[in-house]
C-alpha cells in the first residue's frame, strides 16, 4: 500500500504529546544495533487518505533487546525455542547420562 509520508522537521519549541495507531514498521541492521522505522496515523480518515507519519529510531542492540523483552512480557507472550535447538539439547543431555 503506497502511503504519502508526512515529513516533519525537528521542532525546537515546546513538545506536545501525540497519539496514533501503529500501521507499519521496518528495520535494518546498523554496525551497533538497528534502525527502526515506525509508521503511524492519528485517525482512520488520515489512513484512508494515505497520510502516514514516520518516525526513525536508532537503537543499540541492548535497547532493541530490552524493548523486545518488554513487549513480550506486556503481551504475555514468549519466544518458543527453535525445534533444532531443543533437539540438540535433548541429544546432548542423553549423551551425558
Amino acid at each position: 500500500m503506497g502511503h504519502q509520508v508526512r515529513q516533519e522537521r525537528w521542532n525546537t519549541g515546546p513538545r506536545t504529546e501525540t497519539f496514533g495507531v501503529l500501521v507499519g514498521w521496518t528495520h535494518s541492521p546498523t554496525p551497533h544495533g538497528i534502525s527502526l522505522k515506525l509508521q503511524s496515523t492519528e485517525s482512520q480518515q488520515q489512513l484512508d487518505r494515505n497520510e502516514v507519519d514516520e518516525r526513525h529510531f536508532l537503537l543499540t542492540r541492548n535497547q532493541a533487546l530490552l524493548v523486545a523483552r518488554y513487549l513480550l512480557e506486556a503481551t504475555g507472550q514468549s519466544l518458543e525455542q527453535d525445534s533444532a535447538v531443543r533437539g540438540w539439547r535433548r541429544w546432548l543431555s542423553r549423551r551425558r547420562h
